[in-house]
């Protein structure tokens, strides 16, 4: 009972920390889950378990009761069939649009959360970084599919099962390095390359400027959080 109890107290204070990593994790091992794809699915598996327990700390319970929930039900279906289906019918692309999906629900409950109560933050760091990484990672669900749907979409072929590669080219567009090894040629997905670009550089100003004010002194949180209420 006593280690049960330990253990629930761990997570309980670290939990957003652990969210984080397992992000971090599954997405250095997402080369693997591409070219394994029972292995990918598995590792979805425990992602989702995990963010699924942790995300109702962090983001609006409402949202994710009553949509985020059911989308990764609906998320988790789709990818279990895709790994041990036939790979070249319909239903093995409905991974990554329903992934989108799920992406988009996360980080509606997330930044709702994010902008009723970041004047009391627990682990402000850790949660705009995992909003960082769900940003990056409903890009690269964007970018499968329009690499899919869109003629010439980049500068190379890249294989509808390389999730990997749009990961990699969704993470240094939001960063704004831009390597140039990948490059979007379709006019359509320049447009949403540099949509992303813009998002990166915005979201880090706003989080920077609201981690300067959650940290200023008690008396101007105080009225600040009074005039958001008014508000």
């Amino acid at each position: 009972m006593k280690n049960k109890w330990l253990c629930s107290g761990f997570f309980a204070r670290h939990r957003i920390k652990i969210v984080m990593w397992a992000l971090i994790a599954e997405m250095l091992t997402s080369p693997l889950a591409d070219s394994h794809p029972r292995v990918g699915a598995l590792l979805g598996f425990a992602v989702l378990l995990m963010v699924l327990a942790g995300v109702g700390h962090f983001a609006n319970r409402f949202v994710v009761r009553r949509v985020v929930l059911p989308v990764a039900g609906i998320w988790m279906i789709a990818r279990i069939i895709g790994a041990f289906g036939n790979l070249h019918e319909s239903y093995a692309n409905l991974s990554p649009v329903l992934g989108l999906a799920f992406s988009c629900s996360i980080l509606w409950a997330m930044f709702d959360h994010f902008h009723s109560d970041f004047h009391n933050p627990r682990n402000p760091i850790a949660e705009a970084f995992i909003s960082y990484l769900v940003i990056a990672t409903a890009y690269s669900q964007l970018y499968w599919i329009m690499n899919h749907f869109v003629d010439h979409a980049f500068n190379q072929t890249i294989p509808s099962t390389q999730l990997g590669t749009f990961l990699y080219f969704s993470m240094v567009t939001l960063t704004s390095v831009g390597y140039g090894g990948i490059v979007p040629l379709n006019p359509f997905v320049r447009m949403v390359a540099a949509l992303e670009s813009m998002s990166g550089i915005f979201f880090v100003a706003v989080v920077v400027a609201r981690l300067v004010s959650s940290y200023g002194p008690k008396e101007t949180r105080q009225r600040r959080s009074l005039v958001e209420d008014e508000t």
